[in-house]
């Protein structure tokens, strides 16, 4: 069995759980390969009668794309049938807007399996799902079947037989391990809209307590903020997050979690009915605060503790016993659907 994988090139979510899922499928025994100019061409295959959702609808220039693409799109449609199915992986809500992907258009010229790999089922982020999808959208049987990183968003959902949670792998990245601390350093995630208050005061307690921060601003490179997270002993979410790769990435690599409220880390909860925007269980790897002064306290407290050495790997370990499916990815999972395609 051969399996293509259409993702976004760069440093983006797509691409990140792509290669995890990439690893996973070898490790399963499954051929593969991501296919970076595949999300391009499945955007020029929408008909020009088609009114493209989310992007551009300047015809002149469409009509010139595809014109131009024309021999390389067909040529890489005929690659893509050398496989017995495609997994597209996208965020949500991408995969399922109407006319944003010609996936329509590809089932008439691609004969194997059309699978999604998103973050989560649209049900389990029922907030989002209404504010980011209209009726006529997509729901996850447009595809034969689904892939996502957790059953756990806003809520828990229960996932049909054609669907499974396969988590993500990103071990394979040997960047992404504990290591001893140079020093006591805290990172702030990236500004978001609507949350400005939250992330001043993170950063001005810091700064109280004479903490070196490192403030997340612009856009980084993957190897950057890789190396950013792994000399760092605590990061500070600056919003609520859907899943949150940055904070897989963290606790990878020994990394306390802050965040002043327990529903911020929403795929992360525990809870057997998790509520939207409802405070959950978290493990010890997450440190959960109600005000400044718990905040500056629970810092003073960590810092008297710390140990540079032993403490990352203790965060490690607690990531580990809960949430493996966010480091090695969950193999059974992803071989229960490889086996209905089989």
């Amino acid at each position: 069995m051969r399996i293509a994988i259409i993702s976004r090139p760069g440093d983006c979510f797509p691409n990140i759980i792509s290669q995890g899922l990439a690893k996973m499928l070898s490790e399963i025994g499954i051929e593969n390969k991501i296919f970076y100019n595949g999300i391009p061409m499945l955007m020029r295959l929408l008909p020009l009668s088609k009114k493209p959702k989310k992007w551009h609808n300047n015809l002149q220039f469409r009509i010139r794309n595809k014109l131009f693409n024309y021999s390389k799109d067909r040529s890489l449609i005929k690659e893509l049938n050398k496989y017995d199915a495609i997994i597209l992986s996208e965020c949500y809500p991408n995969a399922f807007w109407k006319n944003y992907f010609a996936i329509e258009e590809l089932r008439n010229l691609y004969m194997g399996k059309i699978i999604s790999y998103t973050e989560s089922p649209l049900d389990a982020a029922p907030l989002n799902k209404i504010r980011l999808l209209d009726k006529d959208d997509y729901d996850e049987g447009f595809y034969d079947f689904n892939l996502f990183v957790t059953d756990v968003m806003e809520v828990k959902t229960k996932l049909n037989a054609k669907q499974a949670a396969i988590g993500t792998n990103i071990a394979h990245d040997k960047k992404l391990l504990p290591i001893k601390k140079e020093e006591f350093i805290a990172v702030v995630d990236f500004a978001q809209p609507g949350y400005e208050m939250y992330r001043e005061q993170q950063i001005n307690t810091l700064k109280n307590l004479n903490i070196k921060t490192i403030i997340l601003e612009g856009r980084y490179p993957i190897e950057e903020i890789r190396n950013i997270y792994k000399q760092a002993s605590a990061f500070f979410l600056s919003f609520p997050e859907t899943f949150g790769l940055p904070i897989a990435e963290c606790l990878a690599c020994g990394v306390y979690v802050f965040a002043p409220n327990s529903s911020w880390p929403m795929a992360w909860r525990l809870d057997e009915q998790p509520m939207p925007m409802g405070q959950g269980l978290l493990p010890d790897c997450f440190q959960i605060y109600q005000n400044e002064n718990e905040l500056r306290n629970k810092l003073i407290g960590m810092q008297q503790d710390y140990d540079a050495e032993k403490t990352p790997l203790t965060v490690f370990n607690i990531f580990l016993d809960h949430y493996a499916r966010f480091y090695y990815g969950d193999k059974s999972a992803l071989q229960y659907i490889v086996g209905q395609l089989k």
